[in-house]
């Protein structure tokens, strides 16, 4: 069962009854007034609800002040008495700002505590890994400061988490290295915790007489101190171990004991844990309604306490956001700096390929075009030469002759029976001409040779040559 000691204080009702006088006088300002804020919520065992309320006022005075180390306290405070009330969800959140507001104020044994806090409810809702690491995380920390009652809180806390994993040797050794603190701190609250959560290892081990003497005696010690929560958690173990001695009748007056505390001072948890006892202590004795009565209580319970869908999927979420920001944040650092080189080198890289493959696209798309405008500079020569050809062929040979010399490269020689051939010629054109005037030649040039036309169509003559 967690326990959440503060400083070389035990928590103590008689400190928060006197605490209470002084509060209602007004008479404190600035820092005083912070302290004995934080003082009433954590020494304020008997009513949870003005606990918190001590807790919440801490926490807007301190954001009021702009007071990181109270604000640390503030939230840490809360965190508990939520812990305390069942409210995991709300405790997890209180104990995540408590541990950012200690590393805002440079605080290392708050930072540890936070740690430490926020393990203990990761516990609580069945996240071994994460609860692991945040132990381990706070004790590492809290070694390094000179906060010993810290450090033996969390060692009695990590101690607690592997008694529930039913690790007890390992449990056995966190127990005894805290109480050894707590002996020679002479924390009274810490002693009393240390004995009951040796007295729940033995139980554990079956070693039932040596188990409920280390019980009594915590017992004893916590009602002297008025602290409730760890007696209600320790008469069940106690109710359990009666039970297995066949001692039905105190087991079921530890079991109602219990949970008659738990429900006086709302400890969600442990009316769950009570009911389900009572219900199986009422089944041995034959009572069936009883048993069914105190089931039904016990269902009701577990799942307010218990919404693990909604605990985990904001503890996964808590845990990436502290382990981002503030657990491993030199290494974090250190690996952003790494990666950064890497990516610039990876960047350089990509952008010196890009620059090449681009002038290689460039250098592609000007060598085809170039090629593009050459083919059809060459298409356009070749087609007029080819026309030229064409035409000058058909100038001078009859187009089926032209057509089959194209074709086949050569001429089949025809024979034909008998031909004509007519051949003109102006007579004397040049003396003549040189008495006309242009306008004139051509006139008559033209009248000629239409002539000439109607006698080839007439008689089916190719035309061969023009000369002159």
């Amino acid at each position: 069962m967690p326990f959440h000691g503060s400083g070389v204080l035990a928590q103590d009702q008689r400190v928060a009854d006197s605490l209470g006088i002084i509060y209602k006088e007004e008479r404190l300002v600035g820092n005083e007034k912070l302290e004995l804020l934080r003082n009433l919520s954590f020494n304020e065992l008997h009513n949870p609800a003005l606990s918190l309320r001590y807790a919440e006022k801490l926490i807007g005075l301190a954001h009021a002040e702009d007071n990181q180390l109270y604000l640390h306290r503030g939230y840490l405070q809360k965190g508990n008495t939520l812990l305390r009330l069942g409210e995991l969800e709300k405790a997890l959140e209180a104990f995540f700002r408590s541990s950012e507001a200690a590393l805002n104020a440079g605080y290392l044994a708050g930072e540890g505590s936070g740690y430490m806090a926020v393990a203990d409810v990761y516990s609580l809702e069945g996240n071994t890994g994460n609860a692991e690491l945040y132990y381990d995380k706070a004790i590492q920390l809290l070694r390094k400061t000179e906060d010993s009652v810290a450090l033996a809180t969390a060692l009695l806390n990590t101690a607690d988490f592997y008694l529930h994993g039913q690790q007890y040797d390992l449990a056995l050794s966190y127990f005894e290295e805290a109480g050894a603190i707590f002996k020679e701190a002479n924390h009274r609250n810490g002693l009393a915790y240390y004995l009951g959560g040796v007295g729940m290892v033995l139980a554990g081990q079956g070693k039932n007489k040596e188990a409920k003497t280390k019980l009594n005696e915590a017992i004893a010690m916590l009602e002297e101190l008025k602290d409730y929560y760890p007696i209600a958690v320790y008469l069940n173990t106690l109710s359990h171990i009666y039970a297995i001695d066949n001692d039905l009748d105190r087991a079921q007056q530890a079991a109602q004991k219990s949970l008659q505390l738990a429900k006086t001072y709302g400890m969600k948890d442990q009316i769950s844990e009570a009911n389900l006892q009572l219900s199986q202590l009422y089944e041995k004795k034959g009572n069936i309604q009883g048993a069914y009565k105190y089931f039904k209580d016990y269902i009701t319970y577990r799942d307010s306490v218990n919404n693990l869908a909604t605990v985990r999927e904001m503890a996964n979420l808590r845990t990436n956001h502290e382990l981002s920001q503030k657990q491993v944040q030199v290494d974090l650092l250190e690996k952003e700096s790494e990666l950064q080189l890497i990516k610039e080198k990876s960047q350089g890289k990509v952008m010196l390929a890009a620059i090449i493959a681009l002038a290689c696209v460039l250098i592609m798309a000007i060598g085809l075009l170039n090629r593009f405008l050459f083919i059809r500079k060459t298409k356009r020569i070749i087609e007029a030469e080819k026309n030229r050809s064409d035409n000058l062929l058909l100038n001078i040979l009859p187009s089926e002759t032209a057509l089959e010399l194209k074709q086949k490269g050569r001429v089949r020689a025809k024979k034909f029976e008998s031909v004509s051939v007519l051949f003109t010629d102006f007579k004397g054109f040049t003396r003549y001409s040189e008495k006309l005037s242009p306008e004139a030649l051509v006139e008559s040039v033209d009248f000629y040779f239409t002539k000439f036309y109607e006698i080839f169509e007439k008689y089916g003559l190719e035309k061969i040559k023009t000369i002159g």
